[in-house]
C-alpha cells in the first residue's frame, strides 16, 4: 500500500470516528459507568483494522486510545485527547509494566553485549554446524520453545533473540521465525502444568468453587482440563507438521519463497521492531568464538529468572511447583535480566574479549535496537486499559447467545473467548471476564438437566483457556505477540497478517473437537480429531515452499 493511500485511509477512518462520535453525542451516556452498547467495539475493532490496513501500530492504537478516552470524557474529543495520554503514562506508570519494559530493553542489552563478545557468532558457528537444512533450523527453534515452558515472556526474548541469527543463515523469513516463537509461548506456557500462569488460573477456577460449594481441587480441575484446551494442543501439533512438511500457504507462502529465493527475510519496506541497522555491535575479528561464551549468558539468564520466580513464590517454604504458580514473573524477568547482563559483561571482561567500554557500548545499542518494540508495548497496554473501561468485552458476553444444553457450553465458551481476547489483547482478562460467568452457568445448568456438573464443567474450563489463548496468540494488540515480532526481529503486522490463517486453521479443528464434547465423544478421541482436521485443511490449502524446476 502506497504513502498516499496509507493518508487516505487514516483521514477515511478518522472521517468514520467523527461520525461515530456525534452518533454517541445524539445516544448520550448516563452516570458514572456508561453503557456503550456496540459502540464499545469501536475501539478495539478500529485501532486493529488500522493496525491491518495501514501497517502502521503507533499510531493506530493510539486512534483507537483516543476514540476510547472520547466515549469516557463524555463524547468531547480534546478531554478524550487528554484521557488517551493519561491511559499511556497509567501503563507506564504501572509497575508491573515498568518491569516488562525494563526487561526488554535489559534483554536487548544483553543481545548487543552478546554480539561484541562473540557470543552469538559462537553460537551460529556451533548450530550451523549441525543443522543441515532450513528444517533443522525450525526444528531447533521449535525444540528451544518447548524447553522454555514455565514463562510465555522468557520464551519469547530467549528464542527470538539466540535464533534469529540462525534462522536467517537459512533464509527462513521473520515472520515464520515469529510464527515459532509466538506458537511455543502463551500455548505452551498454559498447558505446562508448571508455569508463570498457574496461580492466575487456579485462582479463577479456585474463587469460583468456592462460591457454588465445590470442594473438588482447582489445581486438579486444571490438570484435568488440559486435555480440553484444544486449541493449544492443536496449534503446536500444526506447528510441528509445519515444520517437517516444508509447506506453507497464503502471506506464509509468499514470505518463506521470497526468502529462500532472495534471501531477504524481510519484505522490502518492512518496519522491524529491532533496529537491523544498528553498527559497532559486532565482535572484533580476533575475538574467539567460544561456544562457552554462548551458553553461559543463555544460562545465567534462564537459571536466575527461574530462581527469582521461584524465590518470589515462597520457597524454600513451599514446594518448587507451588513456588512458580505464586512468584511474581515480571520480577523475576527484570531481575534476572539485569543480573545475566552484569554476569556476562564480567564473563567477557575476565577472559579480555573486549574492553568495558566497548561492552557498554554494545548494551546500549542493543536497548536501542529493541526500543521500538517496547513503545509499542505501552500503546497496547494503554489501549487494554481504554477498552476495559468503555466495556468492550462485557458487551461481548451479553451478546453471546443462549445457551440450550449443558454440552453445548464449551463451543459458545471457546468463540466468546477468542472473540474477546482478540479485541481485548489478553488472556488473562478474558480468563477473568468469563470464569465467573461460565462455571456457575454450567453448574446450574447441569443441575436443572439432572447431570453431574463436572462432566462438562471441566471441558468448559479448558475452552476459557483456549479461546483466551487465540485472541491473545494473534491479536495485533496482545502483549505476548508484539514481543514475538520484537524479539524475532519481524514486522509486527507482517507478523500478524501471516500468523493468523495457521490461528484459524488450529481454531477450525479446535471448535470440530468442541463439537465433539458435545457430543460425548473421550477427551482423546476429541484432540486426534481436532489435530487431524487442522492438518488436514493445512494439507490441502498449503504449497511446497521450494518449487522444483522440471
Amino acid at each position: 500500500m502506497s504513502e498516499k493511500t496509507n493518508h487516505r485511509v487514516i483521514v477515511f477512518s478518522m472521517a468514520v470516528c467523527i461520525v461515530l462520535v456525534f452518533a454517541g453525542m445524539c445516544l448520550g451516556a448516563e452516570g458514572d459507568m456508561p453503557n456503550f452498547g456496540v459502540l464499545s467495539l469501536l475501539p478495539p475493532l478500529l485501532a486493529i483494522g488500522l493496525c491491518i490496513i495501514t501497517k502502521e501500530v503507533i499510531p493506530s492504537l493510539f486512534v483507537g486510545i483516543w476514540v476510547a478516552g472520547t466515549m469516557l470524557a463524555g463524547w468531547n474529543p480534546i478531554l478524550g485527547f487528554g484521557k488517551a495520554v493519561e491511559s499511556l503514562w497509567n501503563s507506564l506508570g504501572d509497575p508491573w509494566g515498568a518491569r516488562i519494559v525494563l526487561t526488554s530493553l535489559t534483554m536487548g542489552g544483553l543481545v548487543g553485549v552478546m554480539k561484541v563478545g562473540g557470543g552469538i557468532d559462537a553460537a551460529i558457528q556451533w548450530i550451523t554446524g549441525r543443522v543441515k537444512s532450513p528444517r533443522g533450523a525450525m526444528f531447533f527453534t521449535e525444540l528451544a520453545g518447548f524447553i522454555i515452558f514455565f514463562e510465555d515472556y522468557v520464551n519469547t526474548a530467549v528464542v527470538g533473540t539466540t535464533m534469529s541469527p540462525i534462522t536467517d543463515r537459512y533464509r527462513i523469513s521473520k515472520e515464520k521465525l515469529s510464527y515459532i516463537v509466538d506458537t511455543t509461548a502463551a500455548p505452551i506456557a498454559c498447558i505446562a502444568g508448571i508455569s508463570s500462569w498457574i496461580a492466575y488460573m487456579v485462582g479463577q477456577i479456585g474463587s469460583q468453587f468456592n462460591e457454588l460449594g465445590i470442594t473438588v481441587s482447582p489445581y486438579v480441575t486444571y490438570l484435568k482440563s488440559i486435555p480440553f484446551v484444544l486449541y493449544n494442543i492443536v496449534a503446536l501439533v500444526l506447528l510441528t507438521y509445519v515444520v517437517f512438511s516444508q509447506r506453507d500457504f497464503g502471506p506464509m507462502l509468499t514470505a518463506e519463497r521470497r526468502a529462500r529465493k532472495t534471501g531477504k527475510v524481510l519484505r522490502d519496506g518492512a518496519q522491524p521492531l529491532v533496529n537491523t541497522n544498528v553498527e559497532g555491535t559486532i565482535a572484533d575479528k580476533n575475538c574467539p568464538r567460544r561456544g562457552i561464551n554462548f551458553v553461559l549468558p543463555i544460562v545465567f539468564l534462564v537459571s536466575l529468572i527461574f530462581l527469582m520466580l521461584i524465590i518470589t513464590g515462597g520457597w524454600p517454604e513451599v514446594p518448587v511447583a507451588t513456588a512458580i504458580g505464586e512468584g511474581s514473573s515480571s520480577k523475576a524477568l527484570v531481575w534476572g535480566a539485569f543480573g545475566s547482563v552484569f554476569l556476562t559483561i564480567a564473563l567477557y571482561g575476565v577472559q579480555g574479549l573486549a574492553s568495558t567500554q566497548k561492552l557498554f557500548k554494545g548494551y546500549m545499542e542493543g536497548m536501542m535496537s529493541i526500543f521500538v518494540g517496547t513503545i509499542i508495548l505501552v500503546f497496547a497496554w494503554g489501549i487494554g486499559s481504554s477498552i476495559k473501561q468503555v466495556g468492550t468485552a462485557a458487551y461481548i458476553v451479553s451478546i453471546a447467545g443462549d445457551i440450550l444444553s449443558p454440552g453445548w457450553i464449551p463451543v459458545i465458551t471457546f468463540i466468546t473467548g477468542a472473540i474477546i481476547s482478540f479485541c481485548t489483547g489478553t488472556s488473562y482478562g478474558t480468563m477473568g471476564i468469563l470464569m465467573p460467568i461460565v462455571v456457575p452457568l454450567v453448574y446450574k445448568v447441569s443441575q436443572g438437566a439432572g447431570i453431574d456438573p463436572m462432566m462438562f464443567m471441566i471441558p468448559t474450563i479448558g475452552a476459557v483457556f483456549a479461546g483466551a489463548v487465540w485472541g491473545d496468540h494473534c491479536s495485533p494488540i496482545s502483549d505476548t505477540t508484539i514481543m514475538s515480532s520484537m524479539f524475532s526481529g519481524a514486522d509486527h503486522m507482517d507478523h500478524v497478517n501471516t500468523q493468523i490463517p495457521y490461528a484459524l486453521t488450529a481454531a477450525a479443528g479446535a471448535l470440530v473437537g468442541y463439537i465433539g464434547v458435545a457430543m460425548g465423544l473421550p477427551a482423546i478421541a476429541n484432540i486426534a480429531i481436532s489435530a487431524v482436521v487442522a492438518c488436514f485443511i493445512f494439507r490441502i490449502i498449503s504449497r511446497p515452499i521450494e518449487v522444483s524446476v522440471p
